[in-house]
Protein backbone atom coordinates (compact mmCIF):
# COMPACT_ATOMS: atom_id res chain seq x y z
CA UNK A 1 0.00 0.00 0.00
CA UNK A 2 2.46 2.29 0.89
CA UNK A 3 4.78 1.97 -2.42
CA UNK A 4 1.40 2.74 -4.56
CA UNK A 5 1.04 6.02 -2.66
CA UNK A 6 4.69 6.60 -3.33
CA UNK A 7 4.54 6.10 -6.87
CA UNK A 8 1.07 8.04 -7.42
CA UNK A 9 2.89 10.76 -5.36
CA UNK A 10 6.04 10.87 -7.98
CA UNK A 11 3.37 10.56 -11.14
CA UNK A 12 1.80 13.38 -9.78
CA UNK A 13 4.75 15.52 -9.14
CA UNK A 14 5.57 17.17 -12.52
CA UNK A 15 2.36 18.49 -12.47
CA UNK A 16 2.16 20.22 -9.37
CA UNK A 17 5.50 21.44 -10.46
CA UNK A 18 4.21 23.17 -13.75
CA UNK A 19 0.67 24.19 -11.76
CA UNK A 20 2.94 26.47 -9.44
CA UNK A 21 5.43 27.62 -11.90
CA UNK A 22 2.26 28.81 -13.93
CA UNK A 23 0.86 30.32 -10.97
CA UNK A 24 3.89 32.28 -9.29
CA UNK A 25 4.06 33.90 -6.04
CA UNK A 26 0.62 34.88 -4.05
CA UNK A 27 1.07 38.98 -3.51
CA UNK A 28 -1.06 40.82 -1.29
CA UNK A 29 0.16 44.29 -2.43
CA UNK A 30 -2.34 45.78 -4.71
CA UNK A 31 0.04 48.39 -5.84
CA UNK A 32 -3.18 50.36 -7.61
CA UNK A 33 -5.28 50.33 -4.12
CA UNK A 34 -6.53 53.62 -2.69
CA UNK A 35 -4.93 55.35 0.55
CA UNK A 36 -7.16 54.14 2.89
CA UNK A 37 -9.23 56.73 4.40
CA UNK A 38 -8.62 58.96 7.84
CA UNK A 39 -9.36 58.08 11.12
CA UNK A 40 -11.94 58.83 12.61
CA UNK A 41 -13.35 59.72 16.22
CA UNK A 42 -9.82 60.93 17.82
CA UNK A 43 -9.79 61.36 21.46
CA UNK A 44 -7.11 62.87 23.43
CA UNK A 45 -5.32 62.36 26.62
CA UNK A 46 -2.77 64.85 27.49
CA UNK A 47 0.39 63.23 29.45
CA UNK A 48 3.56 64.27 30.78
CA UNK A 49 5.69 65.29 28.33
CA UNK A 50 3.06 63.53 25.76
CA UNK A 51 -0.50 62.48 24.85
CA UNK A 52 -2.01 59.21 24.17
CA UNK A 53 -4.27 59.26 21.02
CA UNK A 54 -7.19 56.83 20.65
CA UNK A 55 -9.70 56.62 17.76
CA UNK A 56 -11.25 54.49 15.20
CA UNK A 57 -9.64 52.73 12.49
CA UNK A 58 -10.98 52.89 8.82
CA UNK A 59 -12.62 49.67 7.27
CA UNK A 60 -9.77 48.97 4.69
CA UNK A 61 -8.21 45.45 4.21
CA UNK A 62 -5.39 47.63 2.55
CA UNK A 63 -4.89 49.25 6.28
CA UNK A 64 -1.24 49.02 7.67
CA UNK A 65 -0.56 51.26 10.47
CA UNK A 66 -1.02 54.52 11.41
CA UNK A 67 1.55 56.83 11.39
CA UNK A 68 1.91 60.24 13.77
CA UNK A 69 4.07 63.17 12.58
CA UNK A 70 4.53 66.50 14.94
CA UNK A 71 6.98 68.71 16.48
CA UNK A 72 8.58 68.30 19.53
CA UNK A 73 10.85 71.25 19.30
CA UNK A 74 11.06 73.87 16.52
CA UNK A 75 12.38 71.95 13.60
CA UNK A 76 12.90 68.69 15.50
CA UNK A 77 10.34 66.43 13.59
CA UNK A 78 9.47 63.14 15.35
CA UNK A 79 7.03 59.78 13.41
CA UNK A 80 5.35 57.43 15.29
CA UNK A 81 3.76 54.33 13.88
CA UNK A 82 1.05 52.46 15.10
CA UNK A 83 -0.28 49.04 13.29
CA UNK A 84 -3.65 48.06 11.97
CA UNK A 85 -4.47 45.83 14.87
CA UNK A 86 -4.22 48.91 17.45
CA UNK A 87 -6.80 51.96 18.25
CA UNK A 88 -4.20 53.86 19.88
CA UNK A 89 -0.57 55.55 19.39
CA UNK A 90 1.76 57.08 21.95
CA UNK A 91 3.44 60.24 21.60
CA UNK A 92 6.29 61.26 23.76
CA UNK A 93 9.32 63.52 23.49
CA UNK A 94 7.62 67.33 23.93
CA UNK A 95 10.37 69.50 26.72
CA UNK A 96 7.46 71.60 27.58
CA UNK A 97 3.64 72.15 28.09
CA UNK A 98 1.49 74.32 25.65
CA UNK A 99 -0.60 73.67 22.16
CA UNK A 100 0.90 71.43 19.61
CA UNK A 101 -0.64 70.55 15.90
CA UNK A 102 -0.22 66.26 15.32
CA UNK A 103 -0.60 65.37 11.63
CA UNK A 104 -2.02 61.54 11.33
CA UNK A 105 -1.95 59.34 8.32
CA UNK A 106 -3.65 56.30 7.51
CA UNK A 107 -0.93 54.25 5.41
CA UNK A 108 -2.00 51.53 3.13
CA UNK A 109 0.48 48.38 2.36
CA UNK A 110 1.60 50.12 -0.62
CA UNK A 111 2.83 53.20 1.93
CA UNK A 112 0.09 55.09 -0.38
CA UNK A 113 -1.40 57.48 2.87
CA UNK A 114 -4.34 59.61 3.67
CA UNK A 115 -4.34 63.21 3.53
CA UNK A 116 -3.29 64.00 7.24
CA UNK A 117 -5.87 64.40 10.00
CA UNK A 118 -4.48 67.38 12.71
CA UNK A 119 -5.30 66.92 16.00
CA UNK A 120 -4.17 69.49 18.70
CA UNK A 121 -2.47 67.53 21.91
CA UNK A 122 -1.30 70.33 25.23
CA UNK A 123 1.46 67.48 26.92
CA UNK A 124 1.17 68.52 30.74
CA UNK A 125 4.70 69.37 32.19
CA UNK A 126 7.35 66.86 30.65
CA UNK A 127 9.06 64.38 33.36
CA UNK A 128 12.79 65.96 32.52
CA UNK A 129 11.03 69.35 34.59
CA UNK A 130 9.18 67.67 37.00
CA UNK A 131 12.12 65.42 38.32
CA UNK A 132 13.90 67.35 41.44
CA UNK A 133 17.30 67.77 42.09
CA UNK A 134 19.57 68.77 45.31
CA UNK A 135 23.02 69.58 46.35
CA UNK A 136 24.41 68.62 49.82
CA UNK A 137 27.40 68.09 51.58
CA UNK A 138 28.99 64.70 52.10
CA UNK A 139 32.28 63.34 52.84
CA UNK A 140 35.08 64.41 50.63
CA UNK A 141 32.63 65.30 47.73
CA UNK A 142 29.02 66.42 46.93
CA UNK A 143 26.04 64.48 46.98
CA UNK A 144 22.79 65.16 44.61
CA UNK A 145 19.40 63.75 45.89
CA UNK A 146 17.12 63.51 42.79
CA UNK A 147 13.18 62.76 42.72
CA UNK A 148 11.86 61.42 39.76
CA UNK A 149 7.90 61.13 40.17
CA UNK A 150 7.52 59.59 36.25
CA UNK A 151 10.09 57.08 36.30
CA UNK A 152 11.79 58.78 33.21
CA UNK A 153 15.07 57.76 32.06
CA UNK A 154 16.71 60.90 32.31
CA UNK A 155 20.63 61.88 32.64
CA UNK A 156 21.90 64.05 35.28
CA UNK A 157 24.76 66.32 34.50
CA UNK A 158 26.83 67.67 37.28
CA UNK A 159 29.61 70.48 36.00
CA UNK A 160 31.87 72.94 37.72
CA UNK A 161 34.42 75.64 36.48
CA UNK A 162 37.42 72.97 37.35
CA UNK A 163 40.22 74.91 35.44
CA UNK A 164 39.01 78.42 36.91
CA UNK A 165 38.49 80.05 33.31
CA UNK A 166 34.90 81.10 33.62
CA UNK A 167 33.29 78.38 32.17
CA UNK A 168 31.65 75.16 33.15
CA UNK A 169 32.96 71.93 32.41
CA UNK A 170 31.41 68.46 32.50
CA UNK A 171 32.20 66.25 36.12
CA UNK A 172 29.88 63.23 35.55
CA UNK A 173 27.01 62.26 34.02
CA UNK A 174 24.28 59.94 36.13
CA UNK A 175 21.73 57.78 34.17
CA UNK A 176 18.59 56.70 36.15
CA UNK A 177 15.01 55.58 35.42
CA UNK A 178 14.42 55.57 39.26
CA UNK A 179 11.72 56.84 41.31
CA UNK A 180 13.98 58.67 43.59
CA UNK A 181 17.56 58.79 44.48
CA UNK A 182 21.40 60.12 45.38
CA UNK A 183 24.94 60.19 44.04
CA UNK A 184 27.92 61.21 44.88
CA UNK A 185 30.64 62.90 42.93
CA UNK A 186 34.29 62.54 44.43
CA UNK A 187 36.78 63.08 41.80
CA UNK A 188 39.57 60.88 41.56
CA UNK A 189 40.64 60.64 45.50
CA UNK A 190 38.38 62.63 46.91
CA UNK A 191 37.83 66.43 47.37
CA UNK A 192 39.16 68.60 50.01
CA UNK A 193 37.24 70.24 53.00
CA UNK A 194 36.90 73.55 50.95
CA UNK A 195 34.11 75.33 49.63
CA UNK A 196 33.39 74.66 45.49
CA UNK A 197 30.90 75.83 42.93
CA UNK A 198 28.67 72.97 41.13
CA UNK A 199 26.01 73.17 39.23
CA UNK A 200 23.70 70.56 37.23
CA UNK A 201 20.96 69.48 35.14
CA UNK A 202 19.04 67.44 33.83
CA UNK A 203 18.56 65.76 30.05
CA UNK A 204 16.08 63.30 28.64
CA UNK A 205 16.72 61.20 25.83
CA UNK A 206 14.91 63.70 23.27
CA UNK A 207 18.12 66.27 24.28
CA UNK A 208 14.86 67.92 26.49
CA UNK A 209 16.62 69.76 29.32
CA UNK A 210 15.75 70.98 32.87
CA UNK A 211 16.97 74.50 34.67
CA UNK A 212 20.37 74.74 35.81
CA UNK A 213 20.79 74.47 39.81
CA UNK A 214 23.88 75.99 41.44
CA UNK A 215 25.58 75.74 44.89
CA UNK A 216 28.23 75.83 47.01
CA UNK A 217 29.60 72.88 48.53
CA UNK A 218 32.24 71.93 51.44
CA UNK A 219 33.32 68.81 51.23
CA UNK A 220 33.69 67.12 54.79
CA UNK A 221 37.08 65.67 56.32
CA UNK A 222 37.67 62.03 55.80
CA UNK A 223 40.42 59.95 54.82
CA UNK A 224 40.86 56.64 52.72
CA UNK A 225 41.46 53.64 55.68
CA UNK A 226 44.43 51.60 54.13
CA UNK A 227 44.20 47.95 53.92
CA UNK A 228 47.29 46.66 54.76
CA UNK A 229 46.19 45.68 58.21
CA UNK A 230 42.86 44.00 57.28
CA UNK A 231 42.76 40.22 57.91
CA UNK A 232 40.32 37.42 57.82
CA UNK A 233 38.09 37.21 60.96
CA UNK A 234 35.43 34.77 59.81
CA UNK A 235 33.40 33.46 62.76
CA UNK A 236 30.77 30.48 63.11
CA UNK A 237 27.60 30.91 60.85
CA UNK A 238 29.93 33.02 58.35
CA UNK A 239 29.31 31.79 54.38
CA UNK A 240 32.29 29.72 53.45
CA UNK A 241 34.43 30.46 50.16
CA UNK A 242 33.61 28.48 47.49
CA UNK A 243 37.21 27.18 46.77
CA UNK A 244 40.56 28.14 48.03
CA UNK A 245 41.69 30.56 44.62
CA UNK A 246 38.16 32.66 45.82
CA UNK A 247 38.87 33.90 49.57
CA UNK A 248 37.38 36.21 51.93
CA UNK A 249 41.07 38.30 51.53
CA UNK A 250 40.00 38.93 48.08
CA UNK A 251 37.85 41.70 49.47
CA UNK A 252 40.88 43.72 50.14
CA UNK A 253 43.84 42.74 47.87
CA UNK A 254 43.49 46.55 45.94
CA UNK A 255 42.25 44.39 42.37
CA UNK A 256 39.20 46.38 41.24
CA UNK A 257 38.75 43.98 38.33
CA UNK A 258 38.20 40.38 37.94
CA UNK A 259 36.81 37.55 40.24
CA UNK A 260 37.54 38.53 43.90
CA UNK A 261 35.51 36.83 46.75
CA UNK A 262 33.00 33.87 45.86
CA UNK A 263 30.97 32.25 48.43
CA UNK A 264 29.46 28.70 48.65
CA UNK A 265 26.55 28.75 46.19
CA UNK A 266 24.21 26.02 48.11
CA UNK A 267 23.64 24.33 51.48
CA UNK A 268 22.34 25.86 54.69
CA UNK A 269 25.28 28.33 54.15
CA UNK A 270 24.30 29.97 51.63
CA UNK A 271 20.97 30.43 52.91
CA UNK A 272 19.78 34.36 53.62
CA UNK A 273 21.10 36.29 55.15
CA UNK A 274 24.42 35.61 55.77
CA UNK A 275 27.52 37.01 57.34
CA UNK A 276 31.41 37.90 56.35
CA UNK A 277 33.57 39.15 59.09
CA UNK A 278 37.20 40.51 59.03
CA UNK A 279 39.15 42.89 61.55
CA UNK A 280 40.76 45.72 59.90
CA UNK A 281 43.43 46.11 62.36
CA UNK A 282 43.02 49.19 63.46
CA UNK A 283 40.35 51.38 64.75
CA UNK A 284 38.00 53.44 62.91
CA UNK A 285 35.00 56.38 62.65
CA UNK A 286 33.47 55.10 58.94
CA UNK A 287 32.35 57.72 56.84
CA UNK A 288 31.10 55.72 53.73
CA UNK A 289 32.58 52.74 51.98
CA UNK A 290 32.60 51.87 48.38
CA UNK A 291 31.81 48.39 46.82
CA UNK A 292 33.03 46.70 43.59
CA UNK A 293 30.61 43.84 42.52
CA UNK A 294 32.54 40.97 41.21
CA UNK A 295 33.47 41.76 37.58
CA UNK A 296 32.03 38.76 35.79
CA UNK A 297 29.11 39.14 33.33
CA UNK A 298 27.37 36.49 35.09
CA UNK A 299 27.35 38.40 38.80
CA UNK A 300 27.04 41.86 37.82
CA UNK A 301 23.93 42.49 38.66
CA UNK A 302 22.68 39.23 38.83
CA UNK A 303 23.75 35.83 41.32
CA UNK A 304 25.48 36.79 44.21
CA UNK A 305 25.75 40.82 43.85
CA UNK A 306 24.50 41.81 46.80
CA UNK A 307 21.47 43.59 46.59
CA UNK A 308 20.57 44.73 50.16
CA UNK A 309 23.35 44.55 52.99
CA UNK A 310 24.06 46.16 55.81
CA UNK A 311 27.26 46.62 57.72
CA UNK A 312 27.80 46.18 61.45
CA UNK A 313 30.80 47.21 63.76
CA UNK A 314 32.64 45.63 66.91
CA UNK A 315 35.68 46.17 68.84
CA UNK A 316 35.01 43.02 71.05
CA UNK A 317 32.54 40.22 68.69
CA UNK A 318 31.32 37.78 70.36
CA UNK A 319 33.37 34.39 69.05
CA UNK A 320 30.09 32.60 68.98
CA UNK A 321 29.77 34.65 65.79
CA UNK A 322 26.03 35.57 66.95
CA UNK A 323 24.58 39.34 66.22
CA UNK A 324 24.39 40.25 69.64
CA UNK A 325 24.98 43.37 71.47
CA UNK A 326 28.38 43.16 70.48
CA UNK A 327 27.81 44.24 67.31
CA UNK A 328 26.66 47.84 66.42
CA UNK A 329 24.57 48.16 63.36
CA UNK A 330 26.26 50.96 61.13
CA UNK A 331 24.21 51.20 58.09
CA UNK A 332 21.53 49.38 55.73
CA UNK A 333 22.19 49.74 52.26
CA UNK A 334 20.98 48.92 48.89
CA UNK A 335 22.37 48.31 45.19
CA UNK A 336 20.40 50.48 43.05
CA UNK A 337 20.67 49.31 39.03
CA UNK A 338 20.67 52.90 37.34
CA UNK A 339 18.70 51.55 34.50
CA UNK A 340 15.71 50.39 36.95
CA UNK A 341 14.58 47.21 37.92
CA UNK A 342 14.41 44.29 35.58
CA UNK A 343 16.89 41.73 33.97
CA UNK A 344 18.02 44.22 31.05
CA UNK A 345 21.81 45.62 32.30
CA UNK A 346 22.66 48.30 29.81
CA UNK A 347 26.34 50.33 29.26
CA UNK A 348 25.01 52.70 32.08
CA UNK A 349 24.67 49.48 34.46
CA UNK A 350 27.97 48.07 33.50
CA UNK A 351 29.96 51.56 33.89
CA UNK A 352 28.25 52.29 37.50
CA UNK A 353 29.44 49.08 38.71
CA UNK A 354 32.94 48.87 37.48
CA UNK A 355 33.38 52.77 39.26
CA UNK A 356 32.25 51.23 42.63
CA UNK A 357 29.30 51.46 44.14
CA UNK A 358 29.62 54.28 47.14
CA UNK A 359 27.25 54.15 50.24
CA UNK A 360 27.32 56.92 53.09
CA UNK A 361 27.17 56.39 56.87
CA UNK A 362 24.43 58.06 57.61
CA UNK A 363 21.87 58.61 60.82
CA UNK A 364 18.92 56.29 60.41
CA UNK A 365 16.34 54.08 62.37
CA UNK A 366 18.22 51.24 61.47
CA UNK A 367 21.55 53.00 62.64
CA UNK A 368 21.05 55.43 64.97
CA UNK A 369 24.70 56.45 65.60
CA UNK A 370 27.31 55.08 62.48
CA UNK A 371 29.75 56.88 63.72
CA UNK A 372 31.19 54.70 66.40
CA UNK A 373 34.77 54.02 66.15
CA UNK A 374 35.07 49.69 64.92
CA UNK A 375 37.74 47.77 64.18
CA UNK A 376 36.16 44.76 63.40
CA UNK A 377 33.33 44.75 60.72
CA UNK A 378 30.76 42.00 59.79
CA UNK A 379 29.34 42.44 55.93
CA UNK A 380 25.07 41.04 56.52
CA UNK A 381 23.70 40.30 53.15
CA UNK A 382 20.07 40.16 52.91
CA UNK A 383 19.30 39.96 49.78
CA UNK A 384 21.06 39.66 45.93
CA UNK A 385 20.42 39.96 42.58
CA UNK A 386 19.60 36.53 42.09
CA UNK A 387 16.32 37.01 44.34
CA UNK A 388 16.13 33.84 46.28
CA UNK A 389 15.94 32.37 49.75
CA UNK A 390 19.56 30.61 49.08
CA UNK A 391 22.08 32.75 47.36
CA UNK A 392 25.94 32.86 47.11
CA UNK A 393 27.43 36.23 47.98
CA UNK A 394 30.02 37.88 45.57
CA UNK A 395 32.45 40.96 45.70
CA UNK A 396 35.32 42.00 44.29
CA UNK A 397 36.59 44.44 46.31
CA UNK A 398 35.69 46.97 48.88
CA UNK A 399 36.87 50.31 50.42
CA UNK A 400 36.00 52.38 53.08
CA UNK A 401 37.13 55.78 54.35
CA UNK A 402 36.90 58.02 57.67
CA UNK A 403 38.68 58.80 60.66
CA UNK A 404 41.45 57.02 62.34
CA UNK A 405 41.05 56.81 65.52
CA UNK A 406 43.83 53.85 66.47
Amino acid sequence: MKKRILYIIILLMPFIWFSCKEEGRIDFIDDNAPAPAQVTDVKVENRPGGALLTYTLPEDENLLYVRAEYEIQPGVVRNTKSSYLKDSLVLDGFGSPGLYDVKLFSVGKNEKESSPKIVQINPTTPPVRLASKSFRDTFGGVAIDFVNPTKASLAIVLMADTANQGYLSELITYYTSSAKGSFTYRGESGLDPVQYDFSMYIRDRWGNLSDTVSATVTPWFEEYVTKNTWADFTLPGDLPQINSSLPLRRIWDEVYTGDGFHGQESGEAAKLPSTLTWDMGKTVKLSRLKLWPRDQPDDRWKRGHPKVFEIWGSNWPNPDGSMDSSWIPLGRFECVKPSGPGTQITDEDVAFALAGIDFDFVISDFAPDPTIPVRYIRFRTLSTFANMAYSTVSICEISFWGELIN
